[in-house]
């Protein structure tokens, strides 16, 4: 094994999908791997939430990895950047945690920074009206797209090309061992 690959055991262009916990984890990873931690929320949501189309988005991703030179970790689950972002990865990390799980660690993590307010990105912030009782809710796109959510994983084994290391986490218990075999801290 080279210096190379024990510094960087998952190579130094990571890829985090899923849902329940992506953003803490690519974090978590950047954190560790001295790595650019690159939120893909935060390039398309601009301020007051205005969404940049997906060419934009596609455009300003790809940027923002090479203005990264020693490397990134990349989260979101957006469809239409994922066959780009993934070309540029040496690692894909999906969570395919239990429906339960995901929906749960969502509606916490929501309910949470709509009461606290906390500034997202580009001065966004959640509504707890909007997050809970609207079809602009975190929540509703959960339930709306479970069948996608559920089959991250069969769809990433179809797309993610051979050259690129696959990782799959299905349990919370696998996802605790992940942060432990790489020395993760959760923040």
């Amino acid at each position: 094994m080279s210096t190379e690959d024990e510094k960087y055991p998952l190579g130094r262009r990571i890829t985090v999908n899923g849902k329940g916990g992506k953003t803490t984890l690519s974090k978590a990873l950047a954190k560790r791997f001295a790595l650019e931690f690159i939120e893909q929320d935060a390039i398309r949501h601009q301020a007051n939430w205005v969404e940049l189309t997906n060419d934009e988005h596609r455009v300003a991703a790809l940027e923002r990895f090479k203005t990264a030179p020693n490397g990134w970790i990349s989260d979101g689950n957006y469809s239409a950047l994922r066959e780009a972002v993934v070309a540029e990865s040496d690692t894909v990390i999906v969570l395919a945690l239990p429906w339960r799980v995901m929906v749960w660690r969502t509606f916490k993590r929501t309910f949470w920074r709509g009461i606290s307010r906390k500034e997202l990105w580009n001065g966004n912030r959640e509504n707890l009206f909007l997050t809970f009782f609207t079809r602009n809710s975190v929540l509703y796109d959960l339930w709306h797209r479970r069948e996608r959510y559920r089959s991250f994983a069969e769809t990433a084994i179809a797309d993610t090309p051979t050259n690129v290391r696959l990782v799959i986490i299905r349990t919370a218990r696998e996802l605790d061992d992940f942060y432990e075999e790489h020395g993760l801290a959760r923040e």
